[in-house]
């Protein structure tokens, strides 16, 4: 069932939808950052308290909300997923502003003046 508006959409501007569409059907999007992060765990047993250069590796979740930060500590078991859920949120970001630019373009063809 083919509905008019979308013969007024250009191939380009189909194409970004269609793959919106896709995406936002896929089971997970974060926008957030993700950081490999240095820390001492805090036993004083442990090897980080007693040596200089020697951290634990770890990795978090970052994500500014309303002008502030927060972070989570995230298990390295989720890091794949995590990872993918932010592409797919930077995939959607940029195909959304792909069709807001055909429609800038669109309203700008349409309001020009002729000479």
């Amino acid at each position: 069932m083919n509905e008019p508006w979308r013969a007024l959409l250009s191939p380009k501007e189909r194409l970004a939808r269609s793959r919106l569409r896709k995406l936002l059907n896929e089971p997970g999007i974060l926008r957030a950052s993700l950081i490999h992060m240095k820390r001492r765990c805090g036993n004083p047993s442990c090897r980080c308290a007693s040596a200089k250069r020697y951290w634990h590796l770890s990795w978090y979740i970052g994500q500014s909300n309303s002008g502030r930060r927060r972070m989570k500590f995230l298990p390295e078991a989720l890091v794949p997923e995590v990872e993918s859920w932010i592409e797919c949120y930077r995939e959607v970001h940029s195909l959304l502003n792909e069709v807001s630019s055909e429609n800038w373009n669109k309203i700008v063809r349409r309001t020009k003046r002729p000479r």
